[in-house]
């Protein structure tokens, strides 16, 4: 990275929208827009997401949710190269991601139990199939005790 090179991205801050803002092509100034660490995610059409790679340990507010995991703090994308430079959004690419990760979302699942049935139906959710709702019953519990 040179530090004289300055690269257009795409920041995300917890409950804001997203902008556009230049950066100054550097692990320093990566650091400190994410407030610590980096760590880099591969995105799709050459594009990185670079976040704290303690922002789950070190409690800071939920931002975005990104596939299956939820980015804590403040994050930005930038452009990818062959040989791992940074680079410059595209237009393209800032309205793609601007869409894409418009609004915060929640990875809270909610499931309303109204019966044994739905109750069965949670446990097999979260424990797995073949879990049963017998296993692990009262009696069995004071012997492991």
């Amino acid at each position: 990275m040179n530090s004289n090179r300055t690269i257009r991205i795409l920041v995300f801050e917890p409950g804001r929208a997203p902008y556009t803002a230049m950066l100054e092509d550097s692990l320093k100034h990566r650091q400190k827009l994410v407030g610590g660490d980096i760590e880099c995610i591969s995105l799709p059409c050459k594009t990185v997401l670079c976040c704290n790679a303690s922002g789950k340990l070190a409690g800071l507010p939920e931002n975005r949710q990104c596939g299956p995991d939820t980015i804590r703090g403040t994050f930005f994308l930038y452009g990818d190269t062959p040989d791992g430079r940074g680079a410059s959004l595209t237009d393209e690419q800032v309205a793609m991601y601007q869409e894409y990760f418009s609004q915060p979302t929640s990875a809270t699942v909610s499931f309303e139990v109204r019966s044994a049935a739905d109750m069965k139906e949670f446990l097999n959710l979260i424990f797995g199939k073949g879990w049963e709702m017998s296993a692990g019953t009262e009696d069995d519990m004071e012997e492991t005790r």
